[in-house]
Order: C-alpha cells, then sequence, then structure tokens
C-alpha cells in the first residue's frame, strides 16, 4: 500500500488538496482511503512525555493504514499537522510519500478568514505557524502553494508524488492490549446532533481531567472502491489511546453501525447504546445550517454550500432513519427543543455517564 501525506500550517491547503486527491484516485477506480491526523488524537488530558500527543497520533496512524491495508486499500491519503521538527514519520510495511505544504503568512491569512476564522483564530494560527515552520526538519520535502488554485495545487502534488523517492519501513509490528474501558455510542439519525451533544460531554470530562478519548466514526470511514473499515479502524486507534492509560471513551457515529457490529469489534469495551430522537423542525434547522456553513467544517460534508436539491434528500434520508425502529440494547434520548447541554445532561443520565 502507499501512503501519501499532506502535512503543513494551518492555511496551506492541506485538507482540501488531499480531499481532493484521493477523490481523484477514487475516479480512477482506485482502493483509497483517506484520513485526517487530527481525528486520530482527541485525547486529553495529554500523556505526561507526550503533551502534544505526536506520538499518540503516529502509532494510531500506523493502526488505521495497517487496517487500511488488510481491507485491499492500495493509496491511503493522510492530511494534517505533523511534527516540524523530526523527518516525516514512516509506517510499518507500508510505503510513504510525504509533503510539507507551505505558503506566505499573508496567503494563509486570507484563506484562515475565507474559511471563517475569527480574528483571534487567525492571529494565533499565525503566531504557532511561524515558530512551527521555523524549526521544520530538512528531510520535509517542501512545496509553495501561494498562488495555485485548488486544481493546480493538485496536480502539482500528484507531479510530487509521481517523482518521490520511496521510504520503507521496518516491520510490521502489531500490538494488543485488550484492558477494558467504558464507551458512550451515540448514534441517531443524521442532523440529530450527535456530534455537538458528543461533543459537549467529552469537553466536560476533558476540565475535569479525566483522561477520554472522542471519535467521530464518520471520520474514520472514508473508503472508496474498497469494503468500509470504520469500526475496525475504531478498536485498532482505541488499542493505541489504551497504551496511554486512556479507560473511557466518547464516540458518535451514523446509524447505520448496528450494535452488534460494535460489541463483537470491542469485547473488552462496556458500551451504552444512546440513540437521539428529533424532530423534524430540528434536523431541518441544523440542515440549513449546515448549508450555510455554520459549526465545524470536516471532510466529506455534503451540506456545505449545497444546493436545496441537496438538502431535500439529506432530509428524507433523515427522515426515513427517524422511523427505524429501536435496536436492542439502544436507549433512547428525545432530544427535540433540547439545547446541546440539556441533551447532555439527558444523554448523561439514561446512560449512567
Amino acid at each position: 500500500m502507499e501512503l501519501l501525506r499532506l502535512a503543513g500550517l494551518p492555511g496551506v491547503g492541506k485538507s482540501t488538496t488531499a480531499w481532493a486527491v484521493a477523490n481523484r484516485f477514487a475516479a480512477d477506480g482506485i482502493a483509497t482511503a483517506y484520513i485526517d491526523i487530527d481525528q486520530l488524537g482527541m485525547c486529553y488530558p495529554a500523556p505526561v512525555d507526550d503533551p502534544d500527543r505526536w506520538v499518540l497520533k503516529e502509532r494510531a496512524l500506523a493502526a488505521v493504514a495497517r487496517e487500511f491495508r488488510r481491507a485491499g486499500v492500495e493509496r491511503m491519503v493522510v492530511s494534517g499537522v505533523a511534527r516540524p521538527d523530526r523527518p516525516p514519520a514512516l509506517v510499518p510495511g507500508v510505503e510513504v510519500r510525504s509533503l510539507w505544504l507551505r505558503a506566505t503568512e499573508s496567503t494563509r491569512r486570507a484563506r484562515l478568514r475565507g474559511r471563517g476564522d475569527s480574528d483571534d483564530q487567525v492571529a494565533a494560527s499565525l503566531t504557532a505557524g511561524s515558530l512551527e515552520e521555523s524549526r521544520i526538519d530538512t528531510a520535509w520535502e517542501q512545496l509553495a502553494t501561494d498562488g495555485l488554485s485548488e486544481a493546480e495545487t493538485v496536480t502539482a502534488v500528484l507531479a510530487r508524488r509521481a517523482a518521490a523517492s520511496t521510504l520503507m519501513s521496518g516491520a510490521d509490528v502489531e500490538t494488543s492490549t485488550d484492558t477494558a474501558d467504558r464507551m458512550l455510542w451515540l448514534t441517531g439519525p443524521r442532523l440529530a446532533g450527535a456530534s455537538r451533544i458528543g461533543w459537549e460531554i467529552v469537553a466536560e470530562e476533558w476540565s475535569r481531567d479525566r483522561r477520554t478519548g472522542f471519535f467521530d466514526l464518520a471520520q474514520l470511514s472514508f473508503v472508496w472502491n474498497v469494503a468500509d473499515t470504520g469500526v475496525a479502524n475504531l478498536a485498532a486507534v482505541i488499542r493505541e489511546f489504551r497504551r496511554v492509560g486512556t479507560d473511557q471513551f466518547v464516540v458518535v457515529a451514523p446509524l447505520e453501525v448496528d450494535p452488534l457490529t460494535v460489541r463483537a469489534a470491542l469485547p473488552a469495551s462496556d458500551v451504552a447504546f444512546v440513540r437521539l430522537a428529533s424532530a423534524a423542525a430540528d434536523l431541518a434547522d441544523r440542515a440549513r445550517a449546515r448549508q450555510r456553513g455554520e459549526g465545524p467544517r470536516l471532510a466529506g460534508d455534503d451540506l456545505l454550500g449545497a444546493g436545496d436539491a441537496t438538502l431535500a434528500d439529506v432530509l428524507r434520508s433523515a427522515a426515513a432513519q427517524s422511523a427505524l425502529p429501536r435496536r436492542d440494547g439502544e436507549l433512547i434520548v428525545r432530544a427535540a427543543g433540547l439545547s446541546p447541554a440539556e441533551a447532555a445532561s439527558a444523554v448523561r443520565a439514561v446512560a449512567s455517564w
């Protein structure tokens, strides 16, 4: 399997470019996977010996790459911030090609503002970025993106990929940690608010210094021309989180994932399955908010800037999901009319969290 990694500072275009490259590979019929490495490190408080979670994310990335390879993925595209003062990390048993995307401060400022970041967020990103890029290891192959459109950046990345030397890592070593943990599994029809409510819950755990992992299963499941590996990826990453003492997890997941599949993949986890029920009016309001670009920007969001026809299709799908019967073991929380904080309290109560 080949892994193409695009790193760099906020605003250089790494996520947008990586997503476009992955879709290009998929359109060519190649078995392809995509992941943002930031999705593999949401664990706080951070380990004392790994305060920025660099090591945790690299180990989790290697674990996910192993699962994708087992599923038959031929090319894996990874975006996200990497440690600049170290050479590009190698992944056991995988061919790795790494590029560090760069852009001037003025370009990055314009791009960060264009995606809706506040002035304070832009300033913080630029300050941290200048410090990080001053420490960049010379082993990173660099590519400037100033003045390039998205399509031109994709073309430049593909050209560099074709010319890049191949780095082979050492033996493929798999670890296994079967310590028990507890898990809150939050699901529901699309737009029911699982992500917002799950984030509310995990943020409270983090504020209390309870080491907790957070996952959005959809963000671990981007594959084309090959079977879905999301739950297997989750199990692999959880093993890495357990290694640093994480014993509780909050997972938000699509309703399509069956609890029986989760129990089979995570036999050491005590899982509370909570399903949100939401009113049609609330679903429509959230859909329109996503259409306007409100909320976090995540890969694969087909509502961001979508037309009304797409919005209507999504709402029809959400309505059909809402009508599905409760599955064995699911706890129902009726979140209609509740704020995220109120819904989080209701979820905690029903799940004894």
